[in-house]
């Protein structure tokens, strides 16, 4: 009976220690808290900002394929085959080029002539005229303009004029070459609108003798002091625009101005 107790006793504690140790083994595999997801930083949104335009984005869309040029007076240069129209409260001077400038100053043409040489030697004279330096330009382009649609090369620049920042543009077409210039926060519109319309010119019979008397007018204007030579030479644009549309009655009226006739 005491050994069969014994054994009781034993299982007993056998089957609690055996308890002891399953709860023991609970509590060592509770597993580890779930770590916390944390937000995401919140990037502020930039709104769009519109750029203004940038160097060689301006005379394609204010030349391409338009016909609306101003309605003024004649700007002719001798040899050129296209000839254009400045507004009329522009004025004209001739200097190393022929000159049209703004009743406010703030923007102006240089204005000549090329043969089979082309006009690349004229970017620099042009610039040179207007008071430009320090020019760059961007690559020329090739699209047509003006009620004749005329074939023109352009290109868009950035100079410098008395040590601040000048957009420009020049256009060549018919021996015709024009240097453009605004100052910044200047109206273009103008400048652009004269650019836009040139026209071929017409030759007619009695054209060649219109001209030469239109070109003595020009010539007897070097030789008067300013402001004469001015009031001159844009007669003599105006006489030689006349000349080429072989209006003979326009070109005695300039010339009658300053004493002239052409018979």
């Amino acid at each position: 009976m005491r050994l069969l107790s014994c054994l009781v006793m034993g299982v007993v504690i056998s089957s609690l220690s055996g308890c002891d140790l399953i709860k023991g083994g609970d509590t060592d595999d509770v597993p580890p808290p779930m770590p916390v997801a944390t937000a995401a930083p919140v990037v502020p949104t930039v709104l769009a900002t519109v750029e203004p335009p940038k160097p060689g984005e301006i005379v394609r869309p204010e030349l391409e394929d338009r016909e609306d040029g101003v309605t003024g007076k004649a700007l002719t240069v001798t040899g050129a085959k296209a000839k254009m129209q400045v507004p009329n409260d522009w004025t004209l001077a001739k200097t190393d080029m022929q000159m049209a400038n703004a009743p406010d100053q703030r923007s102006r043409m240089a204005v000549a002539s090329y043969a089979t040489e082309g006009h690349n030697a004229l970017i620099d004279r042009g610039a040179a005229s207007s008071g430009l330096t320090g020019c760059i330009w961007q690559p020329p382009q090739s699209f047509s303009t003006g009620k004749d649609k005329l074939l023109v090369q352009a290109a868009d620049g950035l100079c410098q004029r008395g040590g601040v920042s000048t957009n420009a543009a020049y256009m060549a077409t018919e021996g015709l070459f024009v240097l453009g210039s605004w100052d910044d926060g200047a109206d273009r519109t103008p400048l652009f609108g004269s650019m836009r319309s040139v026209t071929k010119v017409v030759v007619g019979t009695a054209t060649p003798n219109l001209v030469a008397c239109c070109r003595a007018l020009a010539q007897n204007a070097k030789s008067q002091p300013p402001p004469q030579s001015g009031f001159m030479m844009q007669a003599a644009s105006t006489c030689e625009a006349a000349a080429r549309a072989n209006n003979v009655s326009a070109v005695n009226s300039a010339l009658s101005k300053f004493g002239m006739r052409c018979n």
